[in-house]
């Protein structure tokens, strides 16, 4: 919304967003301005590995060391049964998905901060901005899955007829985890703490989701809990087509959707409310 206001004989233009925009409006303004989000992940992306000696191999690194430590520990020494599935092929793919989620999360959360010289300066859709984690980091997902396809033919796991669904997975957790980051980003725009305390959650979150054990591994009579956690059921998913483990419940699945409609709602409704006030608080 623009307004007119004279200033000493000269006229002022003055933008606010719109109170009464909808969900669905929002959703329109990010598909209209995706050359923004795309560019914006671009830049992203170079300045992550620009004065870095081996580059984009620390997407392939740093999760395979990872694999390595978590195989050792609880594959070799703890003995964490993997649903009949190589235990570091089972680690590598669930924590090449939390891995993902988990970032996006985190860099949407801290994005409107983080981008604080260009919303100060230029007007565009501020909601596409906790997008660019998911773009960005979706690069350095298919980097790292390309090394997680060597270990499943070095253990000879031949992927499923059901991996054609394996991207729409890893889409929807992207978009769960940028439904996060717009809840989250405009708190921590105003209260910093989010962003102090957000990598010791999700922390937390890792060991509460089937990422180094699988379900069946928990008490039967505790893994009602699993069905509440979305990621879980993403993550379970996501094994299944690719590794043919066994497929969440319809009910488990039901949850996944009602909890993201909820979160994309509600993050909508927190970023709207308090986008007016993030330029002055920032």
């Amino acid at each position: 919304m623009t307004d007119m206001l004279p200033k000493h004989g000269v006229a002022r233009v003055v933008i606010r967003p719109r109170a009464d925009r909808t969900v669905w409006d929002g959703l329109r303004d990010i598909w209209l301005n995706r050359d923004i989000a795309w560019t914006l992940a671009l830049r992203e992306i170079q300045i992550r590995y620009k004065q870095s000696v081996i580059g984009v191999a620390w997407a392939v690194v740093q999760p395979l060391i990872t694999t390595i430590i978590f195989s050792v520990i609880f594959g070799f020494l703890a003995k964490i049964p993997a649903d009949g599935i190589p235990y570091p092929v089972f680690v590598l793919s669930g924590l090449l998905f939390w891995q993902y989620f988990s970032k996006v999360v985190v860099e949407a959360s801290g994005a409107l901060v983080k981008n604080e010289g260009i919303i100060t300066k230029v007007f565009f859709p501020r909601i596409i901005l906790p997008l660019v984690p998911a773009i960005s980091a979706g690069v350095d997902l298919c980097i790292s899955l390309v090394i997680l396809l060597a270990l499943m033919l070095i253990y000879g796991v031949v992927p499923t007829p059901y991996v054609v669904l394996l991207p729409l997975l890893l889409i929807f957790g992207g978009l769960l985890g940028y439904a996060i980051g717009l809840m989250l980003s405009p708190l921590n725009a105003i209260y910093r703490d989010i962003s102090i305390a957000l990598p010791f959650f999700v922390q937390i979150g890792m060991y509460l989701t089937p990422v180094i054990y699988p379900v069946s591994f928990v008490p039967e009579k505790y893994q009602w809990v699993f069905i509440l956690n979305p990621v879980a059921t993403l993550l379970d998913t996501a094994r299944a087509v690719l590794l043919g483990t066994p497929f969440p419940s319809l009910a488990a699945v039901g949850i996944v959707l009602l909890w993201a409609g909820i979160i994309f709602n509600f993050g909508f409704r927190i970023f709207r409310k308090l986008e007016p006030t993030i330029v002055d608080r920032i």
